[in-house]
């Protein structure tokens, strides 16, 4: 007779596989390699274990992921990988102890296989890659304009098992099939047979999707019709952080939502996600062996922001979220020039005082684009999106530096408004920006005049600590750190600038 394992034994053992990475693949990784999602399933006393891990990588190789099983998240570390082999860990809370968890095995040809192992015993591991889910899928409300007329329509796209696509045309007017779906390099093509009472005709579709709009037109004997067509939940689709409040603390949760509106909460697929108007729900299953534990949400969407409450056997917690970028550690660094040269300058990090008092000289609002010339760590810009709710762009030639102002990026969630590009500074055309920032030496600031010239009246440009010989400022202000010692100058400039003789000097 087969041994039942017990509730807690199961929730115990389910703990420790769940503990999965889950980020969305980049547009830009490859096909093969270990960087993806990967379906895994560990062997718990003679049952599978569903789970999901991710991992990335960066254009020097460097691997990264994370982990997230039903109660929390954390970062995978010692990630080494040696032809197929891959080894990694993370750190397990159990109550109020923590275990080390370690993986080892190997990755090839889309499958993964190896064993989960810690001080309380040993699984057997395998997954397979996840296949991408196309940016095509969903439900499209489109429009048709012929003449001086206008229909409505709904285009729904979906894919089977093995990913090939589909899509309905549900019209008031007719009856429409529709074959031949592809998608490419952003490009929809489809063929369209149309019955209206007696009248039938056959036309084919060529258009573009891009984020969350379609474009395109029909074509037929009849003539050319435009169509424009929106994603049905385009605000909700995406990657979703999530803090889950409850008597015994509080938890970070992942919620990710597909562009058709299925997701996965955690490592547990949901079938579909609900969207009216504002109000969110779904209903899913989170099965622990033999047992089976039912999960509901319902919350409201604003903007970038999701509250509700989550429902299980175990009580209603209380539940908000901050949607996430689509990219690694938020965002990557452009790099159009590949700039090698050394930093003229040490890093020397700006103190939050400074900053403070740069932006507010600076009288930055919303409706400014910020340039941080030599941003470091990326402490202006994420302090400007954050504080004023501006666009802001972060430059720097040491590649150090743009990974931790990546990070900075992430860890605050800005992606929407900042952006960090590994740039040599002294080539960079700066004339769209409004307000600069500055933290360089004074024989830099003069070297930048010409490029400062260049910008539109009215523009700001504040230094920390830096004046800029031959250029009067328009103000210098003095402040102090908590350490009364630690005193920083900060000058402020206008353009056009204003010109100072310093032949005499």
């Amino acid at each position: 007779m087969k041994r039942l394992t017990s509730h807690k034994t199961v929730l115990f053992l389910a703990l420790i596989v769940l503990l999965a990475p889950l980020a969305q693949l980049q547009a830009g990784q490859a096909k093969r390699g270990i960087a993806g999602d990967w379906q895994v399933n560990a062997d718990v006393n003679g049952q599978p274990i569903a789970s999901i891990l991710t991992i990335s990588q960066d254009k020097q190789g460097k691997l990264a992921g994370k982990w997230i099983g039903f109660w929390g998240v954390s970062e995978l570390t010692d990630i080494k990988r040696e032809g197929k082999e891959i080894n990694f860990a993370w750190s397990a809370q159990f109550g109020d102890s923590e275990s080390r968890m370690n993986f080892k095995g190997l990755m090839e040809r889309g499958k993964l296989s190896g064993a989960l192992s810690s001080d309380r015993g040993e699984f057997n591991v395998e997954g397979k890659r996840l296949k991408r889910i196309p940016m095509v899928m969903g439900n499209w409300e489109t429009k048709l304009k012929m003449g001086e007329r206008e229909f409505t329509a709904m285009l729904v796209v979906k894919a089977d098992e093995e990913g090939k696509l589909a899509a309905d045309w549900q019209s008031q007017w007719g009856e429409h099939e529709i074959t031949d779906v592809n998608f490419k390099g952003g490009k929809l093509t489809f063929k369209r047979k149309s019955k209206i009472q007696d009248r039938q005709w056959e036309s084919t579709f060529e258009g573009k999707i891009k984020g969350h709009t379609l474009s395109g037109t029909f074509t037929s004997e009849q003539g050319d019709i435009t169509a424009e067509g929106k994603r049905v939940g385009a605000a909700l689709v995406g990657q979703w952080e999530l803090e889950i409040t409850s008597e015994s603390g509080n938890r970070k949760q992942l919620l990710r939502v597909n562009p058709d509106l299925s997701g996965i909460f955690g490592p547990i697929a949901i079938k579909k996600i609900d969207l009216n108007n504002d109000e969110v729900a779904f209903k899913t299953v989170l099965e622990f062996g033999e047992q089976k534990f039912e999960i509901s949400f319902t919350g409201k969407l604003d903007g970038r922001k999701l509250t509700g409450e989550l429902t299980s056997s175990r009580g209603t917690r209380q539940v908000t979220g901050q949607k996430i970028r689509r990219t690694p550690a938020g965002q990557r660094s452009r790099q159009t020039r590949g700039p090698t040269r050394e930093p003229d300058v040490i890093f020397v990090p700006t103190p939050q005082v400074a900053v403070d008092k740069m932006l507010e000289m600076a009288k930055v609002t919303k409706d400014d684009l910020l340039y941080d010339l030599g941003c470091g760590n990326g402490i202006i810009v994420v302090t400007a999106a954050k504080r004023y709710g501006c666009k802001a762009v972060g430059f720097d030639i040491d590649r150090k530096r743009v990974k931790e102002s990546l990070e900075n990026v992430e860890k605050n969630n800005v992606g929407h408004l900042v952006r960090i590009e590994h740039r040599d500074i002294f080539t960079l055309d700066i004339s769209k920006a409004n307000v600069i920032t500055l933290y360089l030496l004074p024989e830099l600031n003069v070297k930048l005049i010409p490029q400062l010239e260049k910008l539109k009246p009215g523009s700001r440009i504040v230094s920390h600590d830096f004046d800029m010989r031959g250029v009067k400022p328009d103000k210098v202000v003095k402040v102090t750190s908590d350490n009364e010692w630690d005193e920083h100058t900060i000058y402020l400039w206008t353009t056009p600038l204003k010109k100072e003789d310093v032949s005499d000097e």
